[in-house]
């Protein structure tokens, strides 16, 4: 996993870098709520220089997800 992707999901949810994996949504971290996700698509937008639609924020349901949807922006 993408170690930016990983800073972002442990900064923006106060989570420990090494318990996160692809399986890391919001039902296995408590912190992450609807403006919690507003807050990490703007972390990604920065740490990655992206901008993500609608369809892709709402399609952000862990961070296998996130990982594939910023591996399909990479030229």
């Amino acid at each position: 996993m993408d170690p930016r992707l990983v800073t972002a999901l442990a900064e923006t949810f106060g989570a420990d870098p090494a318990s996160v994996s692809e399986a890391t949504s919001p039902k296995t971290l408590a912190t992450w709520d609807s403006l919690g996700h507003l807050n990490l698509v703007a972390a990604l937008e920065k740490a990655f220089a992206v901008s993500f639609t609608m369809e892709e924020t709402l399609a952000m349901e862990d961070a296998g997800a996130i990982q594939r949807i910023l591996a399909a922006k990479r030229p």
